[in-house]
């Protein structure tokens, strides 16, 4: 089965389960559908439509661009950095987004009861429902602003772990300028 989204294909998986609901999980630019034993397609197709806008942003959230060292510079903080031909590896050093994620910590009264800092392929930041929250590395390429709002983000979901409107008028709360640095930062 193959859902469309303006003029993209996206092919559908659907595996029937003994289950009472359906789920949709967006993996490599395609769609995994997990339905009860005997929904039929032309339901899976009907929810799809109904949630079209929802897989329509979560696949463009889903890839993150990579970054290439071999035109010769780097992004950190948003800014061009120039790096030497024989240098092929760049090393990120994680100690700015701990020290950032410390002041709004403290500044939100908000602390996570884990912290993890790694390359992810897929998002910019995770809050699991145990109280870890997970940054990707890859934030130091970006504005410092940006790095702001996806560490306020993640921390907010700490009380609301879903995006509820209680979860975004906190998260505006919090960072009054938030809609402003994610649409000035949006890159996937």
């Amino acid at each position: 089965m193959f859902f469309s989204i303006g003029d993209q294909q996206i092919q559908v998986h659907i595996v029937h389960q003994k289950r009472r609901s359906l789920t949709i999980q967006v993996k490599d630019d395609q769609l995994f559908v997990k339905a009860p034993m005997s929904m039929s397609e032309d339901t899976i197709a009907s929810f799809l439509i109904k949630k079209k806008r929802w897989i329509k942003n979560r696949i463009s959230q889903v890839s993150l661009p990579e970054i290439d060292i071999e035109e010769g510079y780097v992004f950190l903080f948003g800014r061009k950095t120039d790096i030497q031909e024989n240098q092929r590896k760049v090393i990120l050093d994680p100690t700015y987004l701990y020290q950032r994620l410390t002041f709004w910590q403290n500044h939100l009264n908000l602390y996570p009861k884990k912290v993890n800092v790694k390359k992810m392929k897929r998002s910019w930041g995770r809050c699991s429902s145990t109280g870890t929250v997970t940054l990707n590395i890859r934030l130091l390429h970006y504005d410092k602003r940006f790095i702001d709002a996806v560490i306020v983000h993640e921390l907010v979901h700490l009380n609301h772990l879903n995006h509820s409107k209680s979860f975004k008028d906190a998260l505006v709360e919090a960072l009054s300028e938030y809609k402003v640095w994610i649409k000035l930062n949006r890159l996937a």
